[in-house]
């Protein structure tokens, strides 16, 4: 049987070239049940594949402590 597959789309502010995509993308791929992510610098946005339901808690605070905001 396939694991459990959740989509979450949100955006992050503070973004402006691919470096800083780069570093929301490694910081959100650390989380634990992360499967993948995809950072759109054009739309300032991140959509995530998760095992599971991820807690907007702490992925606002790893993008900030990358250095960026997450969009509430």
């Amino acid at each position: 049987m396939f694991g459990k597959k959740i989509r979450t789309e949100i955006k992050v502010e503070g973004m402006h070239c691919n470096h800083c995509a780069g570093k929301v993308e490694a910081a959100i791929k650390a989380l634990d049940g992360v499967k993948s992510v995809k950072v759109d610098l054009d739309s300032k946005s991140a959509e995530i594949v998760s095992s599971a339901e991820l807690d907007r808690a702490v992925l606002a605070k790893a993008i900030s402590d990358a250095g960026f905001t997450m969009a509430e």
